[in-house]
């Protein structure tokens, strides 16, 4: 029999123990698919896993899923349409202007934008749950089992769900990228929220006719609309969408850049080595355009915090400008290219292509936004920009790929060093929690909490004027 292990062992133990599990290949090997999907995201781990189901259904084995759901939505449009046309006594009938596809190009993506928007706002308010401190639950707990009936809840029950909640409380604070006790004012104000619910509201609807005029303008190419049961070639969709996202990045990083850019239009030199490239546009309307687009983009920044939910909590313009033609004119673009040089059968915008990538683009913004760096999602570059947001001499992360960041010279390293040194903290707890269990001796508080995100800026900021 082993000798038992001592009640107060050196906790330093654990430490020189984790430093030689870390240089163990199993420990790679185990945590290899961790950051793995911590360095993708969830987008782009999904649409990695969407590119091998088509690689397997186009070279393989054809697995017949987007045939599966072409049956099921175009059965649920001839239901709708029958429907419709008996509930109205003939007076609608959607077959007049079955040539518009309006059903394939219109409302499947209009449904799987909002869809997407909606339930990863909701997936991120998850961890939101837990930004309440310990005490106040325990001390609810107290009185729910002080109260007249609380002798019907077991005691244990209430330490059980409180041990769980105080663990998820240290998880929520030690991933949260900013301050934990800043918080957006959504979570702190009723009315702001029901505010925020509402304008969010607002701009999904605004997405549905955007949606419609990108459908229209395709109309006008040669895009395919009836034989749409094959699926594009391979190698199709991944250049397409870094094509669409690029095309992002550019409509999106200009306004944005013009709305957070004082210097652009100053007459002076720039206050800030990050604008060193000047717009080729005239000081006047350069003066203009960051009037106008300051004045559109400042309910978006009323809070430094982030919040999921809130990605879209912005003027209707801002939602046309900034977030709706970015992402929908990519499709527009190649599909024009593809019909101009002949090459629309193979280079044309698929209908599955469409609609991934608007799910992609809708659930991206609010990933973007959460504040919360998880495994599956790493929303620290837009962050900072928030957390930095009108500052002349610092912001910066005015793009969503990057490229035009980079172009500039307003990209900022930081966001990169903080999502690698917390991967390594990861790492760290996981060997400390290893080690632990191998030498049977506790980990002390602060081994527990080696995941810490780092403070760059300790100041509140709510803007009152918004």
């Amino acid at each position: 029999m082993a000798d038992p292990k001592p009640d107060h062992a050196d906790p330093s133990i654990n430490e020189k123990l984790a430093d030689q599990i870390q240089r163990e290949w199993l420990f790679f090997i185990k945590r290899l698919p961790e950051n793995t999907i911590a360095r993708l995201g969830a987008v782009k781990f999904t649409l990695l896993v969407l590119q091998l189901l088509l690689i397997i259904s186009n070279h393989v084995y054809h697995l017949g899923i987007w045939a599966v759901f072409v049956r099921f939505s175009t059965s649920h449009r001839n239901n709708f349409n029958q429907a419709v046309y008996h509930r109205t006594s003939g007076g609608l009938d959607f077959t007049k202007i079955a040539s518009l596809h309006l059903w394939r190009g219109f409302v499947v993506p209009s449904l799987f934008g909002c869809s997407a928007y909606v339930i990863t706002a909701l997936l991120c308010l998850r961890h939101e749950l837990y930004h309440w401190k310990p005490e106040l639950l325990e001390h609810y707990g107290r009185v729910v089992s002080e109260s007249r009936f609380g002798f019907l809840i077991p005691k244990r029950w209430l330490d059980f769900c409180f041990q769980v909640y105080k663990q998820k409380h240290e998880e929520h604070r030690s991933n949260t990228i900013q301050p934990a006790d800043r918080k957006h004012d959504a979570l702190r104000d009723t009315v702001e929220f029901r505010r925020v619910l509402r304008q969010v509201g607002i701009n999904l609807l605004v997405s549905v006719p955007a949606i419609f005029t990108m459908w229209m303008a395709l109309l006008q190419t040669e895009i395919e609309t009836q034989h749409i049961l094959e699926l594009p070639r391979s190698y199709v969709p991944p250049v397409q969408g870094v094509v669409w996202y690029l095309i992002n990045d550019m409509f999106y990083f200009y306004p944005h850049w013009i709305a957070h850019s004082s210097s652009l239009v100053a007459s002076g030199p720039s206050p800030s080595n990050n604008n060193n490239i000047k717009l080729p546009l005239p000081r006047p309307v350069l003066r203009f355009l960051h009037k106008q687009f300051k004045e559109s983009h400042r309910l978006h920044h009323r809070c430094k915090a982030n919040i999921g939910v809130a990605a879209w909590y912005c003027s209707v313009w801002e939602q046309i400008l900034f977030n709706l033609f970015p992402a929908l004119v990519g499709p527009v673009i190649t599909q024009i290219l593809a019909d101009l040089f002949g090459l629309s059968p193979t280079w044309g915008t698929h209908l599955v292509t469409l609609y991934v990538w608007i799910a992609a683009a809708a659930a991206s913004s609010v990933l973007a936004h959460t504040g919360y760096r998880s495994m599956w999602n790493d929303p620290g570059q837009h962050d900072l920009h928030h957390e930095r947001a009108f500052d002349p001499k610092a912001a910066c992360n005015f793009g969503t790929f990057g490229v035009f960041d980079w172009i500039h010279g307003t990209k900022s390293q930081v966001p990169a060093k903080d999502a690698a040194a917390w991967r390594g903290q990861r790492d760290r707890q996981a060997a400390l929690w290893e080690a632990a269990e191998r030498s049977g001796v506790p980990l002390t508080e602060s081994q527990k909490a080696v995941v810490k995100q780092p403070v760059h800026d300790g100041k509140e900021w709510v803007r009152k004027d918004v």
